[in-house]
């Protein structure tokens, strides 16, 4: 065997981090990521810095982490993993501030009690102030000031018009340079395309060339803010295009069935007849045999030649849980999409729902390709664990309040896990937001470290070793259905 079809033999795991909203400078969040996600051995971090050849970026790097053996020699502390970032600010240019006054129209112009939960208070907060303010103005005008005397009692002498400018463009530069990236990566109008499109496209080739370089046995995309949305949609994009290749037979005769299919099946009416408040011990331990499934299928779907490589979604304290607002204008509009499998959820839709039809129970999620059963366009979700984690918005205040739970709106087969350790720092009012990734050496058990490495598996060698030897596909199964 050449020396680099041998290298591709080894075991690898990359892992992909998408930055969140605003603007971001190249490494700062691979930086802190990789240091939340590594633990120590040995009193330190072993990774190195190396060229990233994947992307065209002049700015790109690679953070390399050999395969670190536990000391006592019972095991491993984690595979040689690769880490990755996407960077995708710089394609996010000419934000403007009324870009956000259609979605913050549609946030504030509704009942209290449909407002997400994390910017509850903020809403009030903004009510309150416009209420303050046109009571004001109606005290004054009753009183006979003229439009200029009410100006001037307003805003005092001209030093303090300079102030109130400066604070408020101080405040506007804030708001484009983060929260019109949200409004403006989802929006659909023309302005936005070009930008819209960049940004998927970049993902999307960052994935596909991970797969085709065959180096690879394992993909996790970690993606924060903003970025889950960006790495969701790649997915979804990304997915029926892989999901019916195989190695074959190329046959009309008996159907070859995909190992874990029916298991998994099985495990995902279970849990979608849970509810979508707090679940019970007996509940949560069907939800983690659905996502031990969920692995189990993926390692079928590798052995029977299918290229695949994504088996995890890990997305944090994203605006994703007020998705049907930001997605779309209302829960209704966001359902039907869902329905139309243009938002695929967790567990999968399954694959016989018409989009017109009455609602159809979990599972049934394969179909004959030329002599094998493959997945459905839209089974993403049924081999990519989808875990959510966020620093919950305690009295919809202290904490992050743009992440909470995704369950309500994308499936009942994601693990909503709330961090509740890292005190006093997650619960800094708003701000919370961006310290995902600022405490590497807390690993409590509640800490985020501690819980981003245990869904990470990086110490899964073992099981990642057996597919070394999994066929590739055939190009003649790349059919269109």
């Amino acid at each position: 065997m050449e020396p680099e079809e041998q290298a591709k033999k080894a075991v690898r795991t990359a892992v992909v981090i998408v930055h969140g909203m605003g603007e971001q400078l190249p490494l700062d969040t691979l930086n802190g990521f990789v240091h939340t996600a590594l633990p120590r051995v040995n009193g330190e971090r072993v990774y190195f810095s190396r060229p990233e050849r994947i992307t065209d970026s002049y700015e790109a790097r690679r953070h390399l982490a050999y395969l670190q053996r536990k000391p006592e020699g019972s095991g491993i502390v984690y595979g040689q993993t690769e880490f990755l970032e996407y960077h995708w600010s710089y394609l996010m240019t000419g934000n403007k501030l009324g870009d956000l006054l259609p979605t913050l129209r549609r946030l504030l112009w509704r009942k209290p009690s449909t407002v997400p939960y994390g910017i509850k208070v903020l809403w009030w907060i903004v009510w309150a102030l416009i209420v303050l303010v046109l009571a004001v103005a109606v005290v004054i005008i009753s009183r006979g000031k003229t439009a200029a005397g009410l100006a001037t009692l307003l805003v005092g002498q001209g030093i303090v018009v300079t102030i109130a400018l400066q604070l408020f463009n101080r405040a506007s530069n804030v708001v484009t340079r983060s929260f019109v990236d949200v409004v403006r990566y989802l929006d659909r109008s023309p302005r936005s395309y070009e930008v819209r499109r960049a940004i998927r496209k970049g993902m999307v080739d960052l994935l596909t060339a991970l797969h085709a370089k065959k180096r690879y046995s394992r993909v996790i995309i970690v993606a924060h803010s903003l970025g889950a949305y960006i790495a969701y949609d790649a997915i979804t994009y990304l997915w029926p295009q892989m999901c019916k290749l195989h190695c074959g037979p190329l046959s009309d005769g008996p159907v070859q069935r995909l190992a874990g299919l029916k298991d998994l099946e099985k495990a995902a009416v279970t849990i979608d007849a849970h509810p979508l408040t707090e679940l019970t011990p007996e509940q949560q331990g069907e939800l983690d045999d659905f996502r031990a499934k969920q692995f189990r299928l993926w390692q079928g779907m590798r052995q029977q030649g299918n290229p695949w490589l994504i088996t995890d979604f890990i997305s944090v304290g994203t605006p994703m849980y007020f998705a049907d607002l930001l997605y779309t204008k209302n829960r209704q509009a966001f359902d039907t999409l869902v329905k139309k499998a243009e938002l695929p959820v967790c567990p999968p839709r399954s694959e016989t729902q018409t989009v017109d039809g009455p609602d159809k129970p979990a599972g049934n999620y394969g179909f004959n390709n030329l002599g094998r059963e493959v997945l459905a366009h839209g089974a993403a979700f049924a081999v990519v664990r989808w875990t959510n984690l966020f620093f919950p918005a305690e009295r919809s205040w202290n904490g992050d309040w743009f992440g909470g739970r995704l369950r309500p709106l994308f499936g009942k087969g994601v693990l909503d896990r709330p961090i509740e350790g890292n005190l006093p720092g997650r619960r800094t009012p708003g701000l919370a937001h961006s310290k995902y990734f600022s405490y590497p050496d807390d690993t409590g058990p509640l800490d985020v470290a501690t819980q981003l490495r245990g869904f990470l598996q990086l110490d899964i060698h073992q099981e990642l070793h057996a597919l070394l030897s999994a066929p590739d596909y055939l190009e003649e199964s790349d059919v269109t259905r």
